[in-house]
């Protein structure tokens, strides 16, 4: 009787070793259809990346423990919209992987999968993006055509150069010259004035509006006096000149102001620029010094890379299902070492006394490995390693 419960546990362990063989075949036909998989987890979790249209997609491939007899998983990411996959990402429209079996080919199927998604290029599922939102302009706080502006532009400083603004009238006196062959002179300050108009800026709480001093037409009289007691002959004279126009102009007050103010920016660029040098020395030493922690990330990476790979094959080791299937083959070993006893002994190349005492021992060996093995059995059954 325990002679064939023995031949019973050596079959189940060969149906183990064939299994296993049969999985190792799946990944090689994996890695052998030129998809570049990354081995996440050794002979239970890959990836493999492609490009489809403008995005990257990855296919997460799980190996259950009984693969290939159960169908592996594979999820899709980022979530995409497609007719294969669900709302979690999982893939369930293959038909080649929803009928799976042991002699299909994965590397095929994922073959399959990719060229299907180039087929129909999926979209991406946007996650934290209301597309209804009004959109916000992070200098000036505004919303795309607010206060009547153009769809999708913006309004700098107050001013929305695509509305119709207003056109206050301003006063500006120019003089009107009256035809006469002699060209007498005139004097222009008393000749009645004529009306310019000029766009102001609408004021805008959203941003800073621009003085009205700035766009109106100056008076010309105003900064030039000299011209009011010239003739017209004078004035058509003074076009042709332009150094006196050149010489008014640099002695207007504005003009002088926008010297200072050149003058100062100068100034302050070059006190920024010394600031900047005298601070070349500490941006060295901690350029260096970030060079210095760089090599020590670069250097606790590696380690940490050879301690998580030696802690994945340490994991793969001592996981429940390879401890059972090293508990089934010392079982089987007991088995035969139990039935070479037997022989000897049937061929009386062993005495009585010496067969009872080995074939006690054997035998008790061997059931301690069966109780030890179901028991495993059964916690990895209630745990669903």
């Amino acid at each position: 009787m325990n002679w064939l419960i023995g031949n019973k546990s050596k079959s189940t362990a060969q149906s183990q070793t064939n299994l296993q063989a049969h999985r190792t075949k799946q990944i090689d036909s994996l890695k052998k259809a030129n998809l570049n998989p990354i081995e996440i987890i050794p002979n239970t979790e890959y990836r493999v990346t492609f490009r489809c249209g403008n995005n990257n997609i990855t296919l997460v491939i799980t190996l259950p423990p009984q693969f290939p007899q159960d169908p592996p998983t594979i999820t899709v990411e980022p979530l995409v919209n497609h007719t294969w996959v669900d709302t979690q990402g999982k893939l369930i429209g293959c038909p080649s992987l929803s009928s799976f079996t042991m002699h299909s080919s994965l590397g095929q199927i994922t073959q399959s999968i990719i060229e299907e998604f180039r087929r129909s290029p999926p979209s991406l599922v946007s996650q934290g993006f209301n597309p209804g939102a009004p959109i916000q302009y992070p200098h000036t706080g505004l919303q795309p055509g607010a206060q009547g502006g153009a769809p999708g532009y913006p309004m700098y400083g107050g001013y929305n150069p695509y509305t119709s603004p207003s056109l206050p009238p301003q006063t500006v006196t120019t003089p009107t010259v009256p035809s006469s062959s002699s060209g007498p002179s005139v004097n222009i300050k008393h000749l009645p004035p004529q009306t310019v108009t000029t766009p102001t800026v609408p004021s805008s709480s959203s941003g800073p509006s621009v003085p009205d001093d700035e766009l109106r037409v100056p008076d010309v009289f105003a900064a030039f006096p000299e011209l009011k007691t010239k003739s017209l002959t004078e004035l058509n004279g003074l076009l042709n000149e332009e150094d006196k126009i050149l010489e008014m102009i640099q002695k207007m007050s504005e003009v002088s102001k926008m010297k200072e103010d050149r003058e100062k920016l100068s100034n302050e660029c070059i006190e920024l620029a010394k600031e900047n040098l005298s601070k070349k020395p500490k941006i060295q030493q901690m350029r260096q010094w970030v060079g210095e922690k760089n090599q020590l990330f670069e250097k606790s990476r590696e380690e940490f890379e050879r301690d998580q790979e030696k802690l994945m094959s340490l994991s793969d080791t001592f996981h429940p299902t390879n401890i059972q299937t090293n508990m089934k083959v010392a079982l089987m070993e007991a088995e035969e070492e139990s039935e070479k006893v037997v022989d000897e002994f049937l061929n009386k190349k062993m005495e009585i006394d010496e067969f009872t005492q080995k074939f006690l021992q054997i035998r008790m060996q061997s059931h301690c490995r069966r109780a030890k093995e179901e028991k495993l059995n059964q916690l990895i059954h209630q745990n669903r390693f």
